[in-house]
Parts: C-alpha cells; structure tokens; sequence
C-alpha cells in the first residue's frame, strides 16, 4: 500500500506539472515553417532591406533575392538553419548589380 501511494504522488506531481518538455510535437507546415524564417530573416535589418522571399516544402526552405555581398547570403543560410524545423536551406540568393 506504501508503495501505490508513493507512486500516486509521483503520479500527481508530474501532471500537475505539466508534460515534460520531450513529449511528441508535431511539425510545423510548409507555410508555417516559410513564415517563421521569414520572420527570423526580417527580424535582422540588413536581411530584412532586401526584401527576400522564403518558400518551405517538406520542411527544405528555399530562400530567393537579391544581395548586395556574399556574407548577406551567408548570414541568411545560418539565420534559417537555426529556425525550428527547418531540415534543408536552398539559398538562391543572387549578386544585384
């Protein structure tokens, strides 16, 4: 009987709490995931300038626009790597003249 009741508390304790932090999330869509690193691309104001369009399908981003230097490109691929959910980054970025 000990022994239920300590596991019962345990029990309790943990829901009381909440779900643990690793319990199942499901993905984000295409169109969420497009819209969050779009989000983390115009929350830098450089990258947020040149106006780039963000696209997602199974989870790959693609990233499209115009740079003015390489290192804005570089900068894009990391920002969006670093984005939840996000599994690929296809930067066509391309040099504006």
């Amino acid at each position: 009987m000990k022994r239920f009741c300590i596991r019962a508390l345990l029990l309790s304790t943990l829901l009381s709490a909440g779900l643990p932090a690793y319990a199942e999330q499901t993905p984000p869509t295409d169109e969420e995931l497009a819209a969050s690193v779009q989000q983390a691309l115009n929350g830098d104001a450089e990258l947020q300038a040149l106006g780039l369009k963000v696209s997602s399908k199974k989870s790959e981003v693609t990233i499209e626009g115009g740079m003015t230097d390489d290192q804005q490109m570089f900068k894009a691929g990391q920002i969006a790597e670093k984005v939840p959910g996000v599994k690929f980054v296809i930067n066509n970025m391309v040099q504006k003249n």
